[in-house]
């Protein structure tokens, strides 16, 4: 059996033996020739076989890519909880004109931009693969215009809505069209200090104005006319002004008893064809009638007492 030389079958002593070399030899060596052949083989395969692998890998990026800007959601689905804000008029907020490309759709920035509405409540919008977009909206509900009575005074007379929950948002006759007969709330200080959009009234303050007009709706016009001024000049008083230039003194209970009283009354108004200048519905029992005629009567009363 022929010897072998340990040196050439171990490595770390094939690596002693060349360090002991000069660099000229190191670098001429057909030992070193054959150890990087064999390295730069192995790279070499080793590129060879993820070659596909990374192409594969930018082609389908890219493809990606080519197709996300391409893609275009062509249908989009509208759902206005209230029927206020058309689908043209949500289109034309958000900015759409045509169809949304899915690589620039910013789900979140569309609902925001819908909610900075102050008229709109809350927005939902969603994606549908592949081509579908669903849009959601839910619109505050004007209760009554609210003005501040300071403005009698001041002349400032602004005048906007509030919604069931106490919020204020501005007056737009494009969305509340059916809405602009509504009554007009004048507020105190103490029920709001600023009337600006998004401004919230206390529930205990808007609480008899909700209850009033959700109580009113009960009756048809010929029974009780529309109110029109609502006034509440102490915190367990109103005062309202109806079509007919009637005004009834409440207080903040009991509304809907109240408003029977007054539709008795204005029944009996309507049977003996007598006109009134001002009810009070507070008493259960024999309600405080002053006729048109009475207050006429009282005035030139007055006039003549005058020197």
């Amino acid at each position: 059996m022929k010897p072998q030389n340990k040196y050439r079958t171990e490595k770390q002593n094939v690596q002693l033996l060349e360090k002991a070399l000069s660099i000229k030899d190191r670098l001429f060596s057909l030992l070193a020739f054959k150890r990087g052949a064999r390295r730069l083989r192995r790279w070499f395969l080793i590129a060879l076989a993820a070659a596909p692998i990374i192409w594969g890998i930018y082609y389908s990026i890219n493809y990606a890519v080519e197709k996300a800007y391409s893609l275009s959601i062509d249908h989009i689905s509208y759902v206005s909880r209230h029927g206020l804000i058309s689908r043209s008029q949500a289109m034309e907020l958000l900015g759409i004109k045509d169809a949304v490309n899915m690589a620039t759709l910013d789900v979140s920035g569309m609902e925001a931009t819908l909610e900075a509405n102050p008229c709109i409540a809350a927005a939902t919008i969603r994606a549908e693969m592949p081509e579908t977009l669903h849009i959601e909206i839910d619109e505050r509900i004007p209760v009554v215009f609210v003005e501040m009575e300071s403005g009698t005074d001041t002349g400032d007379r602004t005048r906007k809505f509030m919604d069931p929950k106490g919020t204020i948002f501005p007056v737009n006759e494009a969305y509340h069209r059916n809405f602009m007969n509504a009554p007009t709330w004048y507020l105190q200080p103490e029920d709001l200090t600023e009337l600006k959009d998004g401004a919230v009234i206390e529930e205990e303050r808007n609480r008899p104005i909700k209850e009033l007009i959700a109580a009113s709706n009960a009756y048809s016009l010929t029974e009780i006319p529309a109110i029109c001024e609502i006034f509440r000049p102490k915190q367990w008083k109103m005062v309202i002004t109806l079509e007919n230039g009637t005004e009834v003194l409440m207080q903040v209970y009991d509304i809907k008893d109240q408003l029977a009283r007054l539709s008795m009354i204005l029944e009996h108004a309507r049977v003996s064809k007598k006109a009134m200048r001002s009810i009070n519905v507070i008493p259960k029992i024999n309600p405080t009638v002053i006729y048109a005629e009475e207050a006429d009567n009282q005035q030139n009363g007055k006039k003549q007492d005058t020197p």
